[in-house]
């Protein structure tokens, strides 16, 4: 599927978006790509995101996913709208381990109202990735005047 934005500025609002995030900006939630409909994210694997047995705690796996969903439908609105997380499901395919985290986020199935999103987390150690986690989730779009 072909998937447009509505902003020709699609770049520049996400940046703008994830800038005013004040949790991604905690964790160093970083976007390293961006397209019509979906982002790559990372971030270093820091001692604060591990749980008791030193692997990726779900919160974090989950923030991650919710994030890239939620960034990749922000690629898509008109400059104005927001995007909010209706629903959310994750399930957990392994334990994360590693350097460092990556999020990738898509746009499935776009809507007026609501955008279907995906998300696949990963964890990179020694340069070899492991998918960790995936999540679909539903965006709603917002209008400001909402």
């Amino acid at each position: 599927m072909d998937i447009k934005s509505r902003n020709r500025e699609y770049k520049e609002y996400v940046l703008e978006k994830i800038g005013s995030n004040h949790f991604s900006k905690h964790i160093d939630f970083t976007i390293t790509e961006i397209k019509e409909g979906s982002i790559v994210a990372e971030t270093c694997f820091e001692t604060y995101m591990q749980q008791q047995d030193g692997f990726v705690h779900g919160g974090i796996s989950s923030a991650f996913a919710d994030m890239a969903c939620g960034f990749a439908a922000y690629s898509l609105v008109e400059k104005g709208q927001r995007v909010m997380t209706v629903e959310m499901k994750i399930s957990y395919f392994s334990r994360g381990m590693g350097d460092r985290i990556i999020a990738r986020g898509k746009v499935v199935k776009p809507g007026k109202r609501f955008h279907f999103c995906e998300a696949e987390i990963f964890t990179v150690k020694e340069g070899k990735e492991t998918l960790i986690a995936k999540a679909s989730s539903t965006m709603a779009v917002i209008d400001l005047k909402e």
